[in-house]
C-alpha cells in the first residue's frame, strides 16, 4: 500500500495533463527552466520554492520522502495526481527525488535533464545550499515542526545523509543522471544546458521559441542575497522572541535588588 493512500481525497483528480518532467539537479538552472516552461505554456510548473507555501503538500512530500528513504512502497498515480494534478510540468527538488516514480506514473511526459559540469555544479551547490544549510533549517524549524522535518528530509532524500560532502554529492549527482538515461527512451529525453537558450528546448517540446531572452534567475548571487535576507529575518525573529523573557528577567532582577 502506498504510504499515504488513506489520505488521498477520492475527489482529487488531474485537471491538466502532465507533459514535462524536468529532472536535473538543483543549481543546474531549474528556476530559470520553470519560468521558461511556463512561458512555453506549461502552467503550472512545480518548483521547490512553491512547495513551502502549501502545508498539505508539505505533509504529503514529507511522507513520500520518509517512505523512499525507508524502502517502503512509493506513491502511485493517485497520490501524484493529488500532489501535482494542477501541474503540466515539474522541476527541482523535491520532485527529482522521485524521478523514477514520476517517469513510471507519467510515461507520456517528455523528460528534460538540465546539465552542468560536475565541478561547476558542486562549486555552486556547496557555496549556496550546503553553506547556508543551517540558516535554511533553522528558519524551517521556526516556521513549525512540519517545515523543519521537511527541510531536513530534503537533504536525506537527495543524498542519503544530512552531512553532505563533495564526494557524496558528486557520486549521487552522477548516479542520478545515469539512472535517468537508463529509464527514459532517447526520443523522450533532452539533455540540456540552459545556456543554450530557447532553441533546443522549444524544438524538443515542439513549441515556437519566444522572441524574448531566455530567463536567467536564481543565480549564485541571487540565492546568496536570499540567504542574507533570511539571516536578517532570523535575527529579528529571535530578537522579538527573546525580548519578552529578557525584559521579565531584567524586571525580576531589579525588583530583587530593591527588596
Amino acid at each position: 500500500m502506498p504510504p499515504s493512500s488513506q489520505s488521498v481525497d477520492p475527489s482529487s483528480q488531474r485537471t491538466v495533463p502532465m507533459q514535462v518532467l524536468a529532472l536535473g539537479f538543483s543549481r543546474t538552472g531549474t528556476a530559470s527552466l520553470k519560468i521558461a516552461l511556463e512561458e512555453l505554456g506549461y502552467v503550472r510548473t512545480e518548483h521547490g520554492f512553491a512547495v513551502w507555501s502549501s502545508p498539505a503538500k508539505i505533509d504529503m512530500w514529507t511522507r513520500a520522502i520518509q517512505a523512499k528513504v525507508s524502502g517502503a512502497s512509493p506513491y502511485g498515480r493517485a497520490e501524484w495526481d493529488q500532489l501535482l494534478g494542477d501541474c503540466m510540468a515539474v522541476t527541482d527538488s523535491p520532485c527529482i527525488i522521485f524521478s523514477e516514480e514520476l517517469i513510471k506514473a507519467y510515461p507520456e511526459a517528455k523528460v528534460v535533464l538540465t546539465n552542468r559540469s560536475l565541478d561547476s555544479w558542486w562549486k555552486s551547490y556547496e557555496a549556496t545550499l550546503v553553506a547556508e544549510r543551517k540558516a535554511f533549517l533553522l528558519n524551517s524549524w521556526l516556521n513549525g515542526k512540519q517545515h523543519g522535518t521537511f527541510g531536513r528530509l530534503l537533504f536525506v532524500g537527495m543524498f542519503g545523509t544530512e552531512q553532505v560532502t563533495e564526494e557524496i554529492a558528486k557520486a549521487r549527482y552522477l548516479a542520478h543522471y545515469e539512472a535517468i538515461r537508463r529509464l527514459v527512451p532517447k526520443n523522450r529525453l533532452l539533455e540540456y544546458d540552459v545556456k543554450e537558450g530557447w532553441e533546443p528546448l522549444a524544438a524538443f517540446l515542439e513549441k515556437e521559441a519566444p522572441a524574448t531572452a531566455f530567463p536567467s534567475v536564481n543565480t549564485k548571487e541571487d540565492i546568496l542575497q536570499y540567504f542574507a535576507t533570511l539571516r536578517r529575518a532570523l535575527l529579528w525573529r529571535w530578537t522579538k522572541k527573546l525580548a519578552g523573557p529578557l525584559a521579565i528577567m531584567a524586571l525580576a532582577v531589579c525588583m530583587y535588588r530593591r527588596a
